[in-house]
């Protein structure tokens, strides 16, 4: 791993562990007393589940039909009004930890950082009226708060934080929350996540462990509203298709092919690699790793993509023309990733205009493997490439990369930020680069942009990368391959040296598809690999609500 992913890793623990540390004021109105939202009868009463994935009501169902208007419980300020899971919900913070939330809905009158008196009209009702109340984020009943005085805490000014980010980060925190309410509605039997969850279970009795299949779903409760924000109808058929893959996998190489394939050899061939994240052009990086000379490769038609422009020092010299030679150091491979893929494209174009008759394969590792994939899609059909690996590469998005975004989008994150900006500007954290790998960032943007056709495409992830968990590696347009054992240390910047890889290699030079691999074995890495991706995911909803629950919102007076 290089010293700039190293610095990453752990200023990112550094910012993950010390941003709860900052507490803000919460201010409330001094006679908040609740009201019941609606004029109806309760159909059903609140009843608290007796474990996480138990059938329950965390709130109060009232008898309301299609169009009937609801109001606003006590005064506070609206924290979130929009969809959840397909339904329309509102969650209203009265200060002081309390906060009530209504749906679903059939239209709104409101929006997010409207201050709302008690009593005041929020909107319609899209049929049975689900309330509910949080003190601190714990579930509580609401009847005995009708009538109560619930909160008594000095009123102090409110100061709008208009920072987008913030803003957006606030917001998926509390869809996280009312996402967990939906699951857990009365009748649901805990929601779409435990009938997936008793399905795999089934599936895979005899592979994991239970505590790992709870694990799994209760991190895919969180994955639906943080990071890529799926919908649980793409969360299901990410987690199903990968299953059924599983069970009715593609046509592979059996136990001896790699010992017994050999190159393709028609014709020259050229091996362009792409390192990751902190590399630079004075250290082998995964070329060294790969020691692709061992598969057919001249010396000489190994070279290396320079993120400052061309092809490393030293790279294909007894070429007759060829792209610029230039070093490139750690900070080079922190510019805009778009700026990246233009840059390893035209190195694209200058290497088959210098070798016409050459076929050129193409390497990238974690960063460098996500602009193989691009680069490859926009110089199609200029470049015909052959054969193009990645190794442990984020194309859908890094999950750390988006703890990173959202603990520096919290509020005692921006002074993390600004200080950053102010005494080292060069940080990792800070690079344009971390920001784009986010999976709300350009490489989760650009996700769906697959491997061009006729290209022999694998992608290679490590079970045991907490960097870039083994599922997330993957990229439409290619086999994936997971491989290692489960330590996680060097897993990341060292997979290039594992013996697995290698046979990947061999088997892709002969034209032939990934090594097979056995049922039970796919199945936990498929769980396991999700789960990491999920939990980081999570920990990026965790440091928001958080940062609200010691004051992110405070209650304006009126």
């Amino acid at each position: 791993m290089g010293c700039g992913v190293r610095r990453f890793v752990l200023l990112s623990l550094f910012v993950v562990g010390h941003l709860g540390s900052v507490v803000a004021p919460i201010a409330a109105a001094p006679t908040t007393v609740l009201r019941p939202p609606v004029d109806a009868p309760v159909l059903d009463p609140f009843r608290l589940p007796a474990d996480r994935y138990a059938a329950g009501n965390r709130g109060i169902e009232y008898h309301t039909d299609p169009g009937d208007f609801l109001v606003s419980a006590g005064p506070g300020i609206v924290v979130f009004a929009g969809p959840v899971a397909g339904s329309t919900w509102i969650t209203i913070d009265h200060g002081g930890g309390l906060k009530t939330a209504y749906g679903p809905l059939q239209t709104l009158d409101v929006g997010r950082g409207d201050v709302v008196r008690r009593g005041e009209r929020l909107g319609t009702t899209a049929g049975v009226l689900h309330f509910s109340a949080r003190v601190d984020g714990t579930y509580v009943d609401p009847a005995p708060l009708f009538g109560q005085l619930v909160v008594d805490v000095r009123l102090v000014p409110h100061e709008t934080n208009d920072d987008p980010a913030l803003a957006a980060a606030a917001e998926r925190a509390e869809r996280l929350a009312l996402f967990d309410l939906l699951q857990h509605r009365s009748g649901s039997g805990g929601g779409i996540m435990s009938s997936i969850g008793q399905w795999v279970t089934g599936v895979a009795r005899n592979t994991m462990p239970d505590e790992v299949v709870a694990g799994l779903l209760h991190s895919l409760d969180v994955a639906l509203t943080v990071g890529a924000e799926l919908s649980p109808e793409a969360l299901a058929a990410e987690l199903i298709s990968g299953l059924v893959a599983v069970l009715d996998p593609a046509p592979c190489s059996g136990a001896g092919a790699a010992a017994a394939a050999a190159p393709a050899v028609s014709r020259r061939r050229i091996a362009i690699v792409v390192d990751g994240l902190g590399s630079t052009s004075t250290v082998d990086g995964i070329a060294g790793d790969l020691e692709l000379e061992r598969f057919g490769y001249a010396a000489d038609d190994v070279v290396r993509f320079s993120y400052a422009g061309g092809l490393t020092p030293g790279s294909g010299e007894s070429w007759s023309e060829s792209p610029p030679r230039t070093g490139y150091a750690a900070a080079e491979t922190g510019r805009p990733v778009a700026q990246s893929v233009a840059a390893l494209a035209d190195v694209l174009r200058q290497v088959r205009a210098a070798n016409p008759d050459a076929e050129i394969d193409l390497y990238g590792h974690s960063l460098g493997g996500v602009l193989a994939r691009l680069a490859a899609a926009e110089t199609e059909p200029e470049v015909d490439l052959s054969v193009v690996m990645t190794f442990a590469s984020p194309h859908a998005g890094a999950p750390l990369a988006s703890v990173v975004d959202a603990a520096l989008s919290t509020t005692p994150g921006m002074i993390v930020r600004e200080g950053l900006d102010a005494f080292d500007p060069d940080s990792p954290l800070r690079v344009p680069s971390l920001a784009d790998l986010s999976e709300a960032g350009h490489v989760g943007t650009t996700a769906d942009i697959a491997f061009p056709e006729g290209v022999h495409a694998v992608t290679i992830g490590h079970r045991a990368d907490v960097i870039v968990p083994g599922t997330e590696a993957g990229a439409p347009g290619a086999r994936h391959v997971i491989v290692g054992g489960f330590d996680p240390r060097g897993a990341h910047g060292d997979i290039g040296l594992l013996p697995e890889v290698h046979n990947e290699i061999r088997l892709a030079l002969a034209g032939l598809p990934p090594a097979c691999q056995g049922a039970s074995d796919a199945i936990f890495d498929l769980v396991t690999g999700m789960t990491v991706a999920t939990v980081e995911r999570g920990a990026a909803g965790a440091i928001v609500a958080a940062d609200l629950r010691t004051g992110g919102v405070a209650v304006p007076s009126r």
